[in-house]
């Protein structure tokens, strides 16, 4: 989708969460979006986590972008691998909660996760990581839908998987 999502793209089922994302995201580009990531990560993930599986695929580059460039500037010495370390566990808590409905998403939202996923592979072992699925059990309290989704989403349920027995060491 290269045309900016509209208020129901976003807002589906008339969720609280998905409210709060059309006054987040609504009428916003990519790049706005990413613009805003830097210091507002932490609440507009809630809104990527919940809102309308269109408007997910066409926001979630903006999400992949700002993980890559904090990588970027790990790589390049800045100090960053906290704020590196939580974006993968927000994007792991993204991940976790659209797998609730796995079987609503687009393809190209799926595959929006599924690259997620893979960015976040390295930071399963992290102690905020471990710590954060261990004492409120996210993960482990969404199994229910690995099993329950679409052949057609075998792989990433393969993936969700793997990573779901890693946290659970």
């Amino acid at each position: 989708m290269s045309q900016l999502p509209r208020q129901e793209d976003i807002n589906v089922y008339d969720s609280l969460d998905e409210r709060s994302a059309v006054r987040s995201f609504l009428g916003k580009t990519r790049e706005d979006i990413l613009q805003r990531l830097p210091g507002e990560y932490s609440s507009l993930q809630e809104d990527l986590a919940f809102m309308g599986p269109v408007a997910f695929a066409y926001y979630a580059p903006a999400w992949e972008q700002f993980f890559h460039d904090l990588t970027a500037k790990l790589q390049e010495g800045a100090d960053c691998i906290e704020t590196l370390d939580d974006v993968a566990l927000w994007t792991m808590c993204i991940i976790s909660i659209r797998a609730l409905w796995l079987d609503k998403e687009t393809p190209e939202a799926a595959a929006a996760l599924r690259r997620m996923l893979t960015d976040c592979e390295h930071h399963y072992h992290s102690a905020a990581c471990l710590q954060y699925y261990a004492e409120d059990a996210r993960l482990c309290g969404y199994a229910e839908c690995f099993i329950e989704m679409p052949p057609e989403l075998q792989e990433l349920r393969e993936e969700c998987g793997r990573m779901r027995q890693t946290l659970q060491g």
